[in-house]
């Protein structure tokens, strides 16, 4: 698991004409919720940009230092100019190093499926992430899973995930993660009988 850091600074108020102008100033205005509260902050927008390139899609805690203070938490959701795609908004979440907390945590396939090298088949990842609960030290930063040995028709599913001490996955065993089904080349040539039958109906 990664751990990063950041510095932010307190701002005391709300509202779009300070919102706007601190994204002129190129900061992110920004909440950390922890129980029952929340406070405002704002980070530097470079700063932000740099850390989520460190994350590279991982499950990661944060590190905030809030001017002497420090707090640990997750980015629970961002917002993002549609047409800029410059981040506009930051949530954060404050967790405690002592208590289990709720998040999701990327599924990446790792190598070759011997029914894609071998037999033309088409490997269709259903899972992307998954959610678990577990405590800041247990958080994996993402979940590996080996499709090297999966053939054609056959899959791996939430029990194939590597175990991960004190982490919690919340989904069932039996549930696919990943399949291997059909051919490119068989499937390719039913699209285009379709289409030729299609065609004849049409003439």
């Amino acid at each position: 698991m990664k751990n990063l850091k950041l510095t932010v600074s307190p701002r005391e108020t709300r509202g779009r004409a300070k919102a706007r102008k601190l994204r002129n100033e190129e900061k992110i205005p920004a909440v950390i919720y922890s129980e029952g509260n929340s406070r405002l902050c704002s980070v530097p927008e470079r700063d932000f940009v740099d850390l989520r390139k460190a994350m590279a899609g991982s499950a990661s805690l944060v590190e905030l230092d809030e001017g002497g203070k420090s707090s640990l938490t997750l980015i629970k959701d961002f917002q993002r100019n549609a047409i800029t795609r410059k981040f506009v908004h930051i949530d954060f979440l404050e967790v405690a190093q002592d208590k289990e907390f709720n998040t999701s945590v990327r599924v990446v396939l790792t190598g070759e499926s011997v029914g894609v090298k071998k037999h033309d088949g088409i490997l269709q990842q259903l899972i992307s992430e998954v959610p678990v609960r577990c405590l800041p030290k247990d958080l994996p930063s993402i979940f590996e899973l080996d499709v090297t040995n999966v053939n054609l028709g056959e899959s791996l599913s939430v029990k194939d995930l590597p175990s991960s001490d004190g982490v919690t996955i919340g989904l069932d065993d039996d549930q696919l993660i990943m399949t291997v089904t059909g051919s490119a080349g068989g499937r390719a040539a039913a699209v285009a009988a379709q289409a030729k039958e299609e065609g004849k109906e049409s003439e």
